[in-house]
């Protein structure tokens, strides 16, 4: 008992930089940063992608029927009331 150190109250003392965790660090925070990034600009592309073939192409093909082209309109001899 007393002061003699044993084996259960040795403690390992770690010598450690403070400044050497956070320098090592960054390029990991910015590495996460692009990964982040990449993975967000790769989804939304691949959503206006969707977007943009379904506007360009799907829509005006299958979907959308154009109205018949007025070639020329009937003479009108009277004015409706709102016209005047």
């Amino acid at each position: 008992m007393g002061f003699i150190p044993t084996e259960h109250t040795q403690k390992k003392v770690v010598m450690r930089d403070p400044y050497v965790v956070p320098v090592n660090r960054r390029p990991q925070h910015i590495d996460a940063m692009f990964r982040f990034t990449i993975r967000w600009l790769i989804v939304a592309n691949i959503v206006l992608a969707t977007f943009t073939v379904f506007n360009l192409y799907i829509y005006p093909q299958h979907i959308y029927q154009a109205p018949e082209p007025v070639l020329h309109s009937p003479r009108v001899t009277t004015l409706h009331p709102h016209e005047v």
